[in-house]
């Protein structure tokens, strides 16, 4: 299996790519206004150094979020119109799984600012149930957050050979929002 997997829900862009049993991780410590602009030459950088085209990708995944509203909207749309032009399957991964993995139970959470975070509780290693909580409102018990340290790159790579075994792929992606955006919250008023 060859697939790629793109997340740009962060500050900064991370890429997986699964060859065969090997994962190959490249992070671009860009700021998050460069993500249109930095991901294609990232992902053909990371392809070129590894010597395949994007022609030789069996999958194409993409982070759906939670996370940056507009890195969300970047990484579904790029994943999306290369599936597309490629005709390749495409996997779908949530922040909330890549900070699931390997714990039995819990909440993997991701800051959503001014202490509130997108949240998504595990039971039995799987992320259950996903839900934006307010800062005075977080659950209870463990609780495993994201960070600009963590390395995910092989729960990403588990987690697609794990969707393409169990024919969880799809024809496209659609972004993953557990709360409006701030411009649609200030034109409702909220």
């Amino acid at each position: 299996m060859r697939a790629i997997g793109i997340d740009t829900t962060r500050a900064f862009i991370v890429l997986v790519l699964v060859n065969g049993d090997e994962t190959v991780k490249k992070v671009l410590e860009e700021s998050n206004k460069r993500h249109t602009s930095a991901l294609l030459p990232a992902v053909d950088s990371l392809l070129t150094e590894n010597g395949l085209t994007a022609k030789d990708l069996d999958y194409i995944s993409a982070v759906i979020g939670p996370g940056s509203f507009t890195g969300i909207r970047v990484g579904v749309a790029t994943a999306n119109a290369l599936a597309y032009a490629l005709s390749k399957p495409m996997i779908e991964v949530t922040s909330l799984q890549l900070i699931a993995y390997n714990k039995l139970s819990g909440t993997a959470l991701i800051d959503a600012l001014h202490g509130n975070c997108y949240g998504g509780v595990i039971v039995g290693g799987k992320v259950a149930e996903m839900k934006f909580f307010e800062a005075d409102a977080l659950p209870e018990g463990d609780r495993f957050y994201q960070d600009a340290s963590d390395d995910y790159a092989e729960a990403y790579a588990a987690i697609m050979r794990e969707s393409v075994k169990n024919g969880e792929v799809k024809d496209t992606l659609m972004p993953l929002y557990l709360r409006a955006s701030q411009a649609e919250r200030e034109a409702d008023g909220v």
